[in-house]
């Protein structure tokens, strides 16, 4: 459902405010297993998680390296983004967004509504 590469997004948390995922990838198998690595402001993570086939709904655990894991759950928009809320400990929480990265480093321009 999803393409397998590159993406571009973002985490938002009030204390933090809006923050980049630039520079990460996520592989999405054909069984629904959903893989991937990346960086942001709080260190090195890497994604693992399942995606539902047919619905697209999904859920990632981004671990960072030495430190704590967050839950990532989400769906499709409908417009090739996947969007939804992560976690850490069930306590703190806010929204996300990721798109792929297509044409090179060119991302998915923004809806604006």
């Amino acid at each position: 459902m999803y393409p397998s590469g590159p993406w571009k997004g973002f985490w938002h948390q009030d204390i933090h405010g809006r923050q980049p995922m630039e520079q990460f990838e996520l592989h999405f198998a054909t069984d629904g297993t959903i893989t991937g690595r990346g960086v942001d402001m709080v260190g090195l993570f890497f994604f693992r998680g399942t995606c539902h086939t047919t619905t697209g709904q999904l859920t990632m655990t981004k671990q960072y390296v030495g430190k704590h894991a967050v839950e990532y759950v989400g769906r499709s928009d409908g417009e090739g983004r996947i969007v939804g809320t992560w976690s850490i400990y069930g306590i703190t929480t806010g929204p996300f967004s990721l798109h792929p990265v297509l044409r090179g480093d060119e991302p998915i321009q923004e809806i604006v509504k």
